[in-house]
């Protein structure tokens, strides 16, 4: 069984061993996340010599050495190798560092989900490593059923949350939960929401629900 966290890595190290096109991706997402990325391949995939050009990322242009890991968060191996894989795994292990290695389990102590954003929504999706193409599958299921304004409906839910504890202190946590949970469950009131953020008028539409509440 595994435990499913979302980890905050902005302005962390993160090693990536590796140069090739499965390295690439794993190098947008990390730096879209805010890490400070390392590349350490003897050779690198023109894409991802591109990218690091017009990004903070730190390329090293040589095989794996020992003490590569020492200082990094997280350590991912995007290489084809079993053997680095192996040695990469053994060297973080040891360092008491989360290390994952594409499509080889056995030498990865984590494993990262298919997941998709929306904004400031995040859904990811993990077989736990059985079958990556069915929780590829699966989240694009998921994603088909996305709301088409989710983001602008996730900004007007956290600006009526932080209205709700800044103007109305008074309103218990579990008054305040009922009523946020009401707005997302009901797609009438969560279009008038979405309608008076729009157009500057939230506080109205907060103080209206708020003065329903029971007595």
């Amino acid at each position: 069984m595994l435990y499913p966290i979302m980890y905050k890595i902005n302005g962390k190290r993160v090693v990536v061993i590796g140069g090739g096109q499965v390295a690439f991706r794993k190098v947008k997402d990390l730096t879209q996340a805010g890490a400070q990325v390392v590349v350490i391949a003897p050779d690198i995939h023109p894409e991802l010599k591109e990218y690091a050009s017009h990004n903070p990322i730190t390329i090293i242009n040589r095989e794996y050495q020992k003490g590569d890991c020492a200082g990094a968060t997280l350590v991912f191996s995007a290489t084809n190798n079993p053997d680095i894989n192996r040695k990469v795994f053994e060297e973080a292990v040891s360092l008491n560092i989360p290390i994952n290695a594409v499509d080889d389990p056995d030498n990865s102590s984590f494993y990262v989900p298919s997941f998709f954003t929306r904004g400031s929504l995040l859904v990811a999706v993990s077989t736990g490593g059985a079958s990556p193409a069915m929780a590829a599958k699966v989240r694009r299921l998921i994603e088909q059923s996305i709301p088409s304004n989710i983001e602008i409906m996730l900004d007007t839910m956290n600006a009526i949350r932080k209205i709700l504890k800044e103007d109305y202190s008074h309103i218990t946590s579990s008054q305040r939960s009922a009523l946020l949970k009401a707005i997302v469950t009901d797609d009438t009131s969560i279009a008038i929401a979405v309608d008076a953020y729009k157009n500057k008028t939230l506080h109205q539409f907060v103080h209206t629900i708020v003065n329903k509440l029971p007595e």
